[in-house]
């Protein structure tokens, strides 16, 4: 059996819905997820690409630099020393050759001291390189003249080393080279007389 109810209580409990949705329902719900993450973050959205490369260029360099002081901060117990300053650059260059209208003008080899010499015959005697050297001066000088003569530069400008007055030059220098190689196996031939003379002594029990 149908039990009836009041009117009153009847539209009471019909509008309480209405009214709990309508406190409940949340303005936000109805926008989308766009809208949200614009009302949570303004800034984000719309930035200028070329500020926000420069920020992060600018923040790249303060960390390089960051960096970089950081690995000159001396470590504890090392001890720094200040950089000298580079001494400007001076290029040291040997005894420069002595030329002639462009042509490089030999140099006359030095002939041997005495001392030089260890007068045990050597297969490769100090003498008989100063021989090979003068012999190479000697064509380089004959190779000079005759490029001087056919630039038909006036013997006189010539210098004196390459100069060949009357050929008083190259007979002197050939002489020269036979008497010092003469003169060096005469001493070597001197001395080792001298060795053997006391060799004997000493195996014949003589005193020197």
């Amino acid at each position: 059996m149908l039990r009836a109810v009041p009117i009153r209580t009847f539209i009471h409990n019909t509008r309480r819905p209405d009214i709990r949705l309508f406190h409940d329902t949340n303005p936000a719900q109805e926008l989308s997820g766009i809208a949200i993450e614009r009302r949570k973050h303004p800034g984000r959205g719309g930035q200028n690409l070329t500020e926000r490369y420069h920020r992060l260029e600018k923040s790249l360099r303060e960390k390089a630099a960051l960096t970089q002081q950081i690995r000159e901060i001396p470590v504890e117990g090392t001890v720094v020393t200040s950089p000298t300053p580079s001494a400007p650059s001076v290029v040291l260059r040997g005894k420069q050759p002595k030329t002639f209208r462009g042509f490089v003008v030999p140099e006359e080899p030095r002939p041997p001291s005495d001392d030089e010499c260890c007068m045990s015959g050597c297969a490769i005697c100090v003498y008989d390189l100063y021989e090979d050297s003068l012999t190479a001066y000697k064509s380089s000088i004959e190779s000079l003249r005759t490029s001087l003569s056919t630039l038909k530069i006036p013997e006189q400008e010539w210098p004196i080393e390459v100069r060949t007055p009357s050929g008083q030059v190259e007979a002197p220098m050939a002489e020269r080279t036979t008497n010092v190689a003469l003169s060096a196996f005469e001493e070597m031939e001197r001395r080792l007389a001298e060795k053997r003379e006391r060799d004997m002594r000493v195996e014949q029990g003589v005193p020197s």
